[in-house]
């Protein structure tokens, strides 16, 4: 918290997949957005009204490369996948700390996630990885 407002130091990402935790060490960002789709219905009388209707959530998650954890883990999810494994969601939960000193805590579950980058390796720099998910839904835990 920096002058009364969060900053991405106040949040702490917690991964669940299928097979158990994913303890990604350097997490750099980490950004999640509501789907919707929405209708709008315009009566005789000419008011447009619009239904808004909730579909999930997307996301993604930048990590930087210190270890293998996010290779281990997408070597674990392909082989599952050809050796015919069923593969459940998993769940993300996101705890933030307020300037206030309360704490909120959510949490997305049926979680699917998607390596979508390995990193580009570069003399004298770092590996930059990523992955997006999509949710089910996001639940207030606390």
């Amino acid at each position: 918290m920096q002058g009364g407002y969060n900053t991405g130091k106040d949040v702490a990402v917690d991964i669940n997949g299928p097979n158990g935790p994913i303890r990604i060490p350097k997490i750099m960002s980490f950004d999640c957005k509501p789907k919707t789709t929405s209708q709008e219905l315009t009566p005789l009388n000419g008011q447009t009204d619009e239904l808004l209707i909730p579909k999930g959530w997307t996301g993604t998650i930048e990590a930087e490369r210190v270890d293998g954890t996010l290779d281990d883990w997408w070597a674990q999810f392909e082989s599952d996948y050809y050796n015919g494994i069923n593969t459940a969601g998993g769940t993300i939960t996101e705890t933030i700390g307020n300037p206030d000193g309360s704490v909120n805590v959510y949490r997305l579950a049926n979680v699917i996630l998607k390596f979508e980058d390995a990193g580009k390796k570069e003399g004298d720099k770092t590996i930059k990885q990523s992955l997006s998910f999509t949710a089910r839904r996001r639940y207030k835990v606390s």
